[in-house]
């Protein structure tokens, strides 16, 4: 993927703020993108040591080498990294085509509500059709209408899905 992202965005008072660069992250990147991982873990009350999140960072500023290794983007503002997308490769899709899965997006507790999350989505959205995708998809929980207002605020819209998971601790014998 070619050059940066940019969206506008508007801090909470109402005043322009500074755009973010939404782009592919770099070797560069993975100090800013470690904190912005640790944070996100101890938001979702699962945190982690930070080996664990420089670890996580440093695979995720790889650029991908093969078909299904994930994209990564992340937004900069002011210097600092504030958000990141995930997205892995989905196949088959639509006519036995690949689509991009939103797996992840999180923007920084100091970022939210400022056109961060919604930068992030559009320049995902715009990867994966210069890429060639077929689709972008991805989930929420149900409760969080926040973030549905914003998925919607780009354009999406809600699907009849139904979505399981079986983790280990669900296996029986």
């Amino acid at each position: 993927m070619d050059g940066d992202f940019k969206a506008p965005i508007r801090e909470p008072e109402g005043r322009i703020a500074l755009d973010p660069v939404v782009r592919v992250p770099t070797a560069k990147d993975v100090e800013g993108l470690a904190a912005l991982f640790f944070e996100m873990q101890r938001h979702y009350r699962r945190p982690v040591a930070h080996e664990t999140a420089l670890d996580a960072a440093r695979l995720a500023c790889k650029p991908p080498a093969a078909t299904f290794d994930p994209r990564v983007l992340i937004a900069v503002q002011d210097g600092r990294i504030v958000g990141s997308i995930v997205l892995n490769v989905t196949f088959p899709a639509f006519e036995l085509s690949r689509a991009l899965y939103i797996r992840d997006l999180y923007v920084s507790a100091a970022a939210r509500r400022s056109g961060v999350g919604r930068a992030l989505v559009n320049a995902a959205a715009r990867l994966t059709y210069a890429e060639g995708y077929s689709a972008l998809d991805w989930t929420t929980e149900a409760i969080n209408e926040a973030a549905q207002q914003m998925y919607e605020s780009c354009g999406a819209r809600l699907l009849p899905r139904i979505y399981y998971r079986l983790a280990r601790e669900d296996l029986t014998g």
